[in-house]
């Protein structure tokens, strides 16, 4: 079976209890899955710090056994904006669990020009987090956007009835932006769709102890149904955006979308990272929005590689 290569870019904040689950349900999913290849990953800030985002995927990656597969150190702020507005959503969360983290041989950005330059046109970059180190690495080196195989992202809401920015988008509007202008073969997961494929409590509660992974994910699930329940998100469980993302690189046939333009707000402070449709198709604007989504097949296709 030929693999596909994958880069992961992730502000996975599974190890700090109370934070978001998604991003390493969607590590396991890639890691675990045999015909996918990981061959390199870093962190960015979002979820949580830099720093903490680091320690998380260093610790998930370690477990699965997967240690040795390069990893680049992040960045630790949005591109231009203040990210002071999330401080107060952070406060809620708990210390991130101790993990000696190893020294980075690279930043971010010089890993992703360097994995792409060194496989060109066999590279799959999924982001799952805010897009700065994807828009440093295209601004960087340009020659890079034409090597690259896809990029895939979790980021944005597209149904006509958005109203305020997703989460990835908000925390850094103006990298959102370079990418999704950036004429990368790009397909884009937004918050309508991801949100469609939800886990109970009793699914949470159901997972094994023994592995350390679905361990740690079987943890930390109920403080963040707790608080999806607080801010009247979710009920009764939660979505698993990130892991809906690594489910489309691993089975597109699940899903199916529209090419279009990407706008993102920049200018309104009150919805900086919104993100619109746009007609203008000029400079290869053309992104694959996913709109249709077959919810149970992919919820199975997840809890298949989580349940391991």
């Amino acid at each position: 079976m030929e693999q596909k290569l994958v880069y992961i870019d992730t502000d996975i904040s599974l190890g700090t209890p109370g934070a978001e689950i998604d991003d390493g349900a969607a590590l396991m999913l890639l890691v675990r899955n045999k015909g996918i290849k990981v061959i390199g990953t870093s962190s960015v800030f979002g979820n949580v710090p830099v720093k903490d985002a680091a320690a998380n995927l260093d610790r998930m990656m370690t477990f699965l056994g997967t240690g040795d597969i390069p990893q680049g150190l992040g960045s630790a702020q949005p591109l231009i904006q203040d990210q002071g507005w999330f401080e107060e959503w952070q406060a809620g969360y708990e210390p991130t669990l101790p993990w000696q983290t190893r020294p980075y041989s690279n930043l971010a950005a010089n890993l992703l020009i360097n994995v792409i330059r060194e496989n060109p046109g066999n590279v799959t970059v999924l982001s799952i987090g805010p897009m700065t180190n994807l828009a440093l690495a295209a601004r960087m080196d340009p020659g890079i956007i034409p090597l690259t195989r896809e990029v895939i992202v979790m980021g944005g809401s597209f149904n006509v009835e958005n109203s305020l920015p997703e989460f990835n988008t908000h925390c850094d509007p103006e990298a959102a932006s370079i990418v999704f202008s950036s004429g990368w073969n790009m397909t884009a997961l937004g918050l309508d769709i991801t949100r469609r494929v939800h886990f109970s409590r009793q699914d949470f509660e159901s997972l094994s102890r023994e592995d350390p992974c679905t361990a740690l994910l079987r943890t930390q699930a109920p403080g963040w149904i707790n608080r999806m329940e607080i801010m009247g998100w979710d009920q009764g469980g939660c979505a698993l955006h990130d892991a809906v993302a690594a489910a489309y690189l691993v089975e597109p046939d699940l899903f199916s979308g529209t090419f279009t333009g990407v706008d993102v707000e920049l200018t309104d402070s009150s919805l900086r990272g919104l993100t619109r449709f746009s007609m203008d198709h000029k400079q290869n604007r053309q992104v694959q929005i996913i709109t249709e989504i077959n919810t149970s097949a992919c919820k199975d296709l997840i809890w298949s590689h989580l349940k391991k």
